[in-house]
């Protein structure tokens, strides 16, 4: 079977729609129930990549929408340079999934 030609560890520039459409091959390999059991491991893995990839992205989406929210006193919106790592107000930075219920 042929290797797909992006890796999730060669692409950190990979875009959100390139990286749904690898995960959807990767899927589709998954479901075809053909591949060898280490395959499979090595997909799914790759898979967890691509999904890690994604989040990381919206995220980051995310935290830009939530400063264009951000207005001053004549209503223009505000101009500072965005920053990927900071957390968006009231959000935590625990990974998805992993959130207390309050």
């Amino acid at each position: 079977m042929a290797k797909s030609k992006t890796t999730p560890e060669e692409s950190s520039e990979l875009s959100f729609e390139a990286a749904i459409a690898s995960l959807e091959q990767v899927v589709r390999k998954l479901e075809s129930g053909t591949l060898p059991l280490e395959q499979m491991l090595s997909e799914y893995a790759k898979a967890v990549e691509y999904i890690q990839l994604c989040h990381r992205q919206l995220d980051g989406a995310r935290r830009r929408i939530a400063q264009l929210q951000n207005v001053d006193g004549e209503g223009k919106a505000s101009t500072k340079d965005w920053d990927d790592t900071a957390p968006v107000v009231g959000e935590s930075r625990e990974a998805p999934g992993r959130r207390k219920n309050s």
